[in-house]
């Protein structure tokens, strides 16, 4: 009986463990994960999924496991916010399968797709013709978004990011850093620290920027 009753105490624990850490790292959908949360969460149950059957560990140790974990998540987490480069490395980046309307080669076999994988996930995006497509873009969680031809107008691209700027994409629309800190300059904000983020509409030809002064910064209520 004893056995029963520890083994049902370290699956309540580490649930509620479970669910508290998820919970403190941040809010997403199962379709947002990165390969690096899916990796974090598989370690948080192989924890305490061995530590059920296992007479040597105890509800403590599961807490202390949990929480050691956490936290190195999270400092790894926010490491990789500073690092473009290596959060690319781990989380990796998305990739334009289709480009103004044009497919793109590469990219489709890299990622290993087919005309009739990329079309299936068009459907999806309510995108009935490779034809009708402007841009395709496969996200790092393995979803497409996609951009029609009368939907050009809303095409942006994230140049800069909390201070940091993103020279990936710059590289992928053919700007660099000179350029884009020469159009801040222009546009009168002279210390890229200060802005919270900046994007580019390709069409419209045109900076979109918002600094942290001009964001909010507060716990809004929708529901009662």
């Amino acid at each position: 009986m004893a056995m029963y009753i520890g083994i049902a105490s370290k699956m309540l624990i580490g649930s509620i463990g479970i669910f508290i850490l998820i919970r403190l790292l941040g809010k997403k959908a199962m379709s947002e994960l990165t390969p690096f949360d899916l990796l974090y969460i598989l370690i948080l149950g192989a924890l305490v999924e061995e530590a059920l059957y296992d007479d040597k560990v105890n509800v403590f140790h599961i807490v202390f496991a949990l929480v050691l974990w956490g936290a190195v998540v999270y400092i790894i987490e926010k490491f990789l916010e500073k690092t473009e480069r290596i959060s690319t490395l781990v989380q990796g980046k998305p990739s334009i399968l289709i480009e103004k309307g044009k497919l793109n080669l590469e990219e489709l076999e890299n990622n290993h797709f087919d005309m009739e994988q990329l079309r299936s996930m068009l459907r999806q995006n309510d995108c009935y013709s490779i034809y009708d497509a402007y841009y395709a873009i496969l996200e790092v969680n393995g979803g497409l978004t996609v951009i029609k031809k009368d939907q050009e107008e809303v095409l942006t691209f994230l140049l800069l990011e909390e201070g940091k700027i993103k020279l990936n994409v710059l590289n992928s629309i053919n700007k660099d850093e000179k350029w884009l800190r020469e159009e801040l300059t222009e546009q009168g904000y002279h210390n890229i620290e200060n802005i919270l983020y900046c994007e580019w509409n390709m069409n419209k030809e045109k900076l979109l920027i918002e600094t942290y002064d001009q964001a909010v910064s507060k716990n809004i209520a929708i529901d009662d």
